[in-house]
């Protein structure tokens, strides 16, 4: 490998964890990711396993996922919504948690009754964690699915929380029919500049050899796109390759 090569590699190594978001979607993802982490700071790291080996046993294993932050997932099914093309912001749109479809579903329709059925599973899941562990995690779940100001104070209230955003049967039924979703109130999120946040964390970085600065944080021009896709050594030979570890949508437009 040639050493520019691996300077741009360890670069992005080093900023996988600092992306700036250029999209309103993935500013939401980082609003979320960074409130996720805060409220996993009060778990060790065999805590969150045991919690996600937990909730993957809850959904089966034909919908096994590989982390809490995929299965607390507020933007599932919202492959068409204009977050993904719009530019950065601070508040969206999103669909209403299941959790909260259940208080507009009919009693004797199909969702109550797997719902019903999904809670007495979770239940039987959860004997094997404390109340404490049970609360925090369904905290740690409204962190994720950016459900601000939520709050637990009772084990069966966690759990039905859990169960009801959790199941992969009632994600089943989402996907075949998503009236019940479509028709209760959808929720209007507010959050963070993460763009500034990001830029500013990236600025103040001092591990990072050599610093960013302003203009790395601007895209590619068209034209700079087409000569670095033609001869990726006009990249590499530039100052610029640093805005590459940080931009997903020029790491998109590159590649395509």
């Amino acid at each position: 490998m040639r050493p520019q090569d691996r300077d741009l590699e360890h670069l992005i190594r080093q900023l996988s964890d600092y992306i700036v978001p250029s999209t309103l979607m993935e500013s939401f993802d980082a609003y979320r990711e960074e409130s996720v982490t805060a409220s996993a700071l009060r778990f060790s790291k065999a805590q969150l396993s045991w919690f996600l080996e937990t909730l993957n046993e809850f959904r089966g294993a034909d919908d096994r996922k590989n982390s809490l932050l995929d299965i607390f997932d507020p933007s599932m099914f919202t492959f068409e919504h204009t977050a993904w093309g719009a530019v950065p912001g601070t508040q969206i749109e999103m669909p209403p948690l299941t959790s909260e479809v259940a208080n507009f579903a009919d009693r004797e329709s199909e969702f109550a009754l797997v719902a019903k059925i999904e809670i007495e599973a979770l239940r039987h899941y959860a004997e094997l964690h404390t109340r404490e562990e049970i609360l925090g995690l369904a905290q740690l779940a409204a962190s994720s699915f950016a459900d601000q100001g939520r709050a637990f104070y009772g084990r069966e209230e966690a759990i039905r929380y859990l169960a009801l955003n959790a199941s992969s049967l009632l994600e089943d039924i989402w996907a075949t029919d998503d009236s019940l979703w479509k028709d209760a109130p959808a929720r209007r999120i507010h959050f963070d500049d993460m763009v500034r946040k990001r830029k500013y964390d990236l600025l103040s970085f001092e591990s990072i050899q050599p610093p960013f600065e302003q203009a790395d944080f601007t895209c590619y021009s068209e034209a700079d796109i087409r000569r670095f896709a033609v001869d990726i050594q006009s990249l590499l030979s530039t100052n610029r390759m640093k805005h590459l570890a940080i931009c997903t949508r020029c790491q998109l437009r590159l590649g395509s």
